[in-house]
């Protein structure tokens, strides 16, 4: 047998886990889908140069998690499982076992790190989380973030009823309590460990990866933010239940083929659901107990559910519900030949147990349609605004970034997803609803769009010139930089010798990011024995590539440091063309008479913008062709207040950038997110939100969703005007209220 330590020979790593919660595992009925075996990646630290074969591995601890297992309540460090031991590798793992934290360790490193392989190739890039981030000082004038390689989890990090991730620790916060009676699902005295939850697990993992894409996704902008963060993380926890056959064969042969009635796939924490004293699963999607009947029932569409429901939750439900319902349609749509076959025509099936080669097939066809949908909605993720996305906004996203992808649709998944959230009202403020309405509009479409509003018709050799800047910032950094420093290149209202500062300074950046791939790179052509793209390249060599487009630069480290630096010169770029046109364009302001209240850039002391990201994206579309865009997000901010008199009064005062340091009721932010094209650098879509930073809509659509109550008491996503961000997930699960 090969070595499976070897750096020239890494098999996947399997590795078994519970499917569902243990009471459910604990059913005889449901014993058929107790455990899954999971396959992932072997990214384990790399092993160093002197290391031996046999040299133990702990943690687990690899590229992209660590696991700690510290029980505070109880002062214990619970010891570590080893994944490379013969006995556990050559054994899938540790068999799963509620009394042994070594498994629970097992289960929550699997479990994550199968979750993030699903994002990596719906998105076609490696997975960052969120940095942390240092504000300007010690000589550097811009704001800087510090790579975070892995995220931590705690499997027993409380004792109490709650799972949280911890934007501030960057961990995963797995608790645990007594059951509190025998109605519960789990026995009486006996202890719920969330950490053996995999819906719970996913979960978690699913907020983290989302808060390392759109870290202002946390924010209570609107109705529907912290909703689509709940509603998201439970889309995926749902639908990746449906990559285990196993699972789905169980389920399939119980429901007889239809997964719209009760089943397991449809709930989620069931044991966590039921110990605290629901009766039922955390959340339930295809339907729930009747409350006079005490039957379950499946839910009924409602297209005015949204005005009549609050809370991230219950909101986040109906969003669940809507892309459920849509792949319940695309499901039938595919099967619909096999009960016309099984049924001799009827469609009705026999009585008695489904056929067991139909339900594998019938299975199958769930796992594919399951991968399908769960890929348009990850993949969704990237066509969104960088703030204040609504439902429908995200709608927008899920068609547009499938037909980019797949413009031919002979199956119909995009008229499903529209179908089902009409059938559900999660539609956007639009006065037609057709898949061409739906779609973010293009560059040129957008452009045509501004002079139809201006009533006039304009050279547009200056969106080329734009663009023609775009592709030679991606392509060329040095150059673009040299560009920049040109006296005629100046932004306007800005000091020669600051910008040459700036510039200077980014310069700077450039060489230490050159000079950190050229060593990441070498190192890890030493590892795997791999050349790196240029073997004799100089530090200076590596800044004259596209670093987010050589296949190298797919190591995480090098990605994130590519990634800044390209950011920090796009922010040039755009000081450096600020034009009306463009703010008209793409939402942002450049206006120096803007209120005083939208924040001010103490470089160029005109309205500020922070580009959020720069990011690729490699994805297979129609007849496995590879897709390359690079997806950039930039927002701007403006202080709040509740009092529309003091708004008022700060909006009238003279502009200075040290205002971003006054207090405020809340921050407004607007910005847009551009999908360029990898080949031709040209900018194919907009997607920007509703009303830029300086429209006083947007500030009152904010200011009458916080209401005076709201914003002043402690939410989920919001503890106080300064409070901290390990506060941001803590008290939306936590079991009060709209938590559970």
């Amino acid at each position: 047998m090969e070595n499976p330590f070897s750096t020239e020979f890494r098999p996947p790593r399997r590795l078994r886990v519970l499917a569902f919660d243990p009471t459910t595992a604990r059913s005889f009925e449901n014993r058929a889908a107790r455990v899954v075996t999971i396959s992932i990646p072997y990214e384990m630290d790399p092993t160093p140069a002197d290391a031996k074969p046999d040299d133990p591995k702990y943690g687990p601890n690899g590229e992209y998690f660590e696991v700690i297992d510290y029980d505070p309540s109880s002062g214990v460090f619970y010891t570590p499982i080893d994944l490379n031991n013969p006995q556990v590798w050559l054994n899938d793992g540790l068999a799963p076992s509620a009394e042994n934290p070594q498994f629970h360790q097992q289960m929550v490193y699997a479990v994550a790190m199968n979750t993030v392989t699903l994002f990596e190739e719906a998105l076609g890039r490696s997975v960052q989380w969120a940095p942390k981030t240092r504000p300007p000082g010690r000589g550097r004038t811009i704001w800087t973030e510090e790579y975070v390689p892995r995220l931590r989890i705690y499997p027993h990090a409380l004792r109490e009823a709650n799972a949280f991730y911890n934007p501030k620790k960057k961990a995963l916060l797995f608790g645990y309590f007594t059951a509190p009676n025998s109605k519960s699902g789990a026995p009486k005295g006996t202890t719920v460990f969330t950490c053996l939850s995999h819906d719970i697990i996913v979960h978690e993992t699913v907020h983290a990866i989302l808060d390392g894409m759109h870290p202002r996704f946390a924010e209570n902008s609107n109705p529907d933010m912290r909703a689509l963060h709940e509603a998201f993380s439970d889309i995926v926890a749902l639908f990746q239940l449906f990559s285990f056959p196993d699972v789905l064969e169980d389920q399939i042969g119980k429901t007889r083929g239809d997964l719209e009635k009760q089943s397991l796939l449809g709930e989620l924490a069931q044991e966590f659901g039921q110990a605290v004293g629901r009766g039922h699963a955390l959340r339930d999607f295809l339907g729930g107990l009747n409350p006079e009947t005490k039957e379950w029932e499946a839910k009924t569409p409602d297209p005015d559910i949204l005005s009549k429901t609050q809370g991230p939750h219950a909101r986040g439900a109906v969003l669940v519900a809507a892309v459920f319902r849509a792949f319940l349609t695309i499901y039938r749509h595919r099967v619909k030949d096999l009960f016309r076959i099984a049924s001799n025509g009827s469609g009705r099936l026999r009585d008695g147990e489904i056929d067991p080669d139909l339900k594998k097939r019938l299975a199958a066809e769930a796992a594919q349609c399951a991968r399908r949908v769960l890929r348009i909605c990850i993949r969704a993720m990237d066509y969104t605004p960088p703030v204040n996305v609504s439902f429908g906004s995200y709608l927008r996203a899920i068609i547009t970034a499938d037909h980019d992808l797949f413009p031919a649709d002979p199956n119909g998944y995009r008229d499903a997803f529209i179908e089902a959230f009409s059938a559900w009202g999660v539609l956007p403020d639009m006065p037609v609803i057709t898949e061409e309405a739906l779609l973010w509009p293009t560059i040129s479409q957008a452009e045509q769009d501004r002079q139809a509003r201006n009533g006039i018709s304009e050279d547009p050799t200056w969106l080329a010139q734009i663009q023609g800047h775009l592709g030679t910032m991606m392509s060329n950094p040095p150059r673009m930089l040299t560009f920049l420093a040109s006296p005629r290149n100046l932004p306007k209202g800005q000091s020669q010798d600051r910008h040459n500062a700036l510039v200077n300074q980014v310069s700077e950046d450039a060489r230490e990011v050159g000079l950190l791939v050229q060593k990441r790179l070498v190192t890890l052509s030493k590892m795997t024995g791999v050349e790196a793209l240029l073997p004799s390249a100089t530090q200076d060599d590596y800044l004259n590539v596209n670093l987010l487009d050589i296949d190298d630069s797919r190591d995480r480290e090098v990605m994130f440091f590519a990634s800044n630096h390209y950011k920090r010169l796009l922010w040039l770029v755009l000081n450096g063309l600020q034009t009306p046109r463009l703010g008209q364009l793409t939402g942002l302001v450049f206006d120096r008479n803007a209120p005083a209240t939208v924040m001010r850039s103490a470089t160029t002391r005109q309205p500020s913008m922070h580009v959020a990201g720069v990011r690729i994206a490699r994805r297979l579309g129609q007849r496995g062709k590879m897709e390359r865009e690079y997806v950039v997000e930039v927002i701007q901010t403006r202080r709040g207040y509740l009092d529309p008199v003091e708004q008022l009064r700060e909006d009238a005062r003279a502009p200075d950038p040290e205002d971003g340091k006054r207090a405020c009721d809340f921050n407004y932010r607007a910005g847009g997110t551009f999908l360029i094209d990898a080949r031709s650098f040209a900018i194919r879509r907009l997607i920007r939100t509703p009303y830029d930073v300086a429209d006083p809509r947007g500030l009152e659509a904010h200011r009458a969703h916080l209401g005076g109550e709201e914003l002043r008491s402690v939410s989920a996503f919001y503890s106080g005007t300064h409070a901290g961000a390990d506060q941001a997930f803590t008290d939306l699960h936590r079991v009060t209220g709209d938590a559970v």
